[in-house]
């Protein structure tokens, strides 16, 4: 097999969820004597540790086809690796340095689908910021650039986007709707991953409609998906759904473990973003307990890691929180 072809069957392999067959079939690739093939094989082996959380492999890999692709000039592929370099700042918390390497990304991406994935990355940037109409903006563009292209999977990313914005917002019919448009899309190229996310993010939408069971159900779903790819910071995230989700029905000492478990998870992969939102359910836990020493120092955490990532919009809800507690 060529290393072209091998870096299209580690595609197939990466959208299973085959995580150890995609690394394999696109290692074999490095040794091609076209810098091209090379430059993109090492592009891929920074998607697929991205995609298990290995955040300092993931960049060196993509700094690998970056060197490269300055070398060649290849500039359609630097496009998606300053992406990749994007998303992997984005995972840290680390957004200003995530919104320039999405800058770039935009400026030499020379068509509509790569210009529709940083769209919706910049978007997911606006979203936490607190800046939602922004953000709004971003997804339907990029939706529409998507459906433009026919390119399948980043109209079910951006409709992804859209039902957590939708939610956020508390619009559950839209959330829904968009949830559901986008499992059918998802379904029907078998990403299992993403749908990992949406059954995940679903829970939301369950507990603002108080439906507790559902919501606990949906997150085990996603966390059983992450559990068999290996994805840590997707069990993290599902676990910090299924806490909250089990203290709003008054599960505590459940939903307290579920939150410890997300905050370690958080910690090893380096998602400063689900520490924090961990920190703020785990002390709205303790509030409900009535134990105020535990629950001020887990949201005084939560406001620390709010305020560094600059969600105005979350550490504003902790700075209520906080106020509300009983001297």
């Amino acid at each position: 097999m060529g290393s072209r072809d091998a870096i299209v069957a580690g595609e197939a392999s990466e959208l299973a969820g085959e995580f150890l067959e995609a690394s394999a079939a696109y290692t074999s690739a490095l040794g091609d004597h076209d810098p091209s093939v090379v430059a993109d094989a090492h592009f891929h082996l920074g998607r697929v540790n991205w995609r298990q959380a290995h955040f300092d492999d993931a960049a060196r890999e993509y700094e690998a086809a970056r060197a490269i692709a300055l070398q060649h000039g290849l500039k359609e592929l630097r496009a998606r690796v300053e992406n990749g370099l994007g998303v992997v700042h984005h995972a840290r918390g680390e957004y200003t340095q995530a919104k320039a390497c999405y800058a770039i990304a935009l400026e030499l991406a020379g068509d509509d689908v790569q210009r529709g994935r940083v769209l919706l990355n910049l978007g997911a940037i606006e979203n936490i910021e607190g800046n939602l109409d922004a953000a709004r903006s971003y997804y339907a563009r990029s939706r529409a650039m998507s459906q433009q292209s026919g390119y399948t999977r980043g109209e079910a990313m951006a409709l992804h986007n859209l039902g957590m914005l939708n939610a956020d917002e508390g619009r559950w019919d839209d959330a829904e709707d968009a949830y559901n448009r986008c499992l059918q899309l998802l379904e029907s190229f078998g990403d299992r991953q993403s749908i990992g996310h949406v059954l995940m993010n679903r829970t939301e939408l369950h507990c603002g409609r108080e439906r507790y069971e559902e919501a606990i159900a949906s997150a085990d779903l996603g966390l059983s998906i992450f559990s068999e790819l290996g994805d840590e910071a997707g069990r993290g995230e599902a676990l910090r759904w299924k806490g909250r989700a089990l203290r709003l029905s008054g599960r505590y000492e459940e939903a307290e473990r579920a939150l410890h478990e997300a905050v370690r998870l958080a910690k090893r992969t380096q998602g400063k973003l689900l520490e924090a939102e961990s920190s703020l359910d785990l002390g709205l836990a303790w509030a409900d307990r009535g134990d105020t020493t535990q629950s001020r120092r887990w949201l005084e955490r939560a406001l620390e890691l709010f305020d560094a990532l600059g969600a105005s919009r979350d550490a504003e809800a902790v700075r209520v929180a906080l106020g509300g507690l009983p001297r």
